[in-house]
């Protein structure tokens, strides 16, 4: 068994400190999570508001404007009178593969940066993939109201929190100048 240990920690980062390893085990998470993205809509469904339908608020067809290629064609099915038209779900195989490559392209900066904390445009790149998966969940949340308030977003909120601030308040240790 120590023989298996040992060789395991030759792939580990090396780095001080333990913002490597809690990068590494996030980017293994996240290629898991690319992967089930490729996989099924199940988990992905569980974390989005899946019943929109047409937006009646909106204006119809003009020379100028198509509702169809409007941001805001849907509205939650809650919020809308149920006769407006069939409810949609917004997690289709699409939405899901383009969230697996951005979460698998997270997961790859991350991994990197793992490994090469000391260099300052890495670390930068790595806190933005933290900052945008934030204003991501929390727009989605907050903003679009396409995801529900529960565990399944609880999640991504955390661990973006953490890897901001924790590389926020570390970066003189980790990058040399």
């Amino acid at each position: 068994m120590d023989a298996v240990i040992d060789a395991l920690k030759t792939y580990l980062p090396s780095g001080p400190g333990y913002l490597p390893y809690y990068m590494f085990g996030l980017s293994v998470i996240s290629v898991a999570n690319s992967l089930q993205n490729y996989l099924t809509l199940h988990y992905s469904r569980r974390l989005y508001n899946g019943q929109f339908v047409p937006n009646a608020s909106l204006p119809p067809r003009t020379a100028s404007f198509d509702p169809e290629d409007s941001t805001q064609k849907l509205a939650p099915a809650a919020s809308s009178n149920p006769k407006d038209g069939r409810a949609a779900d917004q997690v289709t195989p699409l939405a899901a593969r383009l969230f697996g490559t951005y979460t698998f392209l997270a997961a790859v900066v991350r991994l990197y940066a793992s490994y090469h904390l000391h260099l300052a445009p890495v670390y930068h790149i790595t806190i933005w993939t933290y900052v945008i998966a934030l204003f991501h969940f929390g727009s989605e949340w907050a903003v679009y109201r396409s995801a529900y308030l529960g565990p399944p977003i609880l999640f991504p909120f955390f661990f973006a929190t953490v890897g901001i601030v924790w590389m926020t308040s570390q970066y003189g240790f980790y990058v040399q100048a």
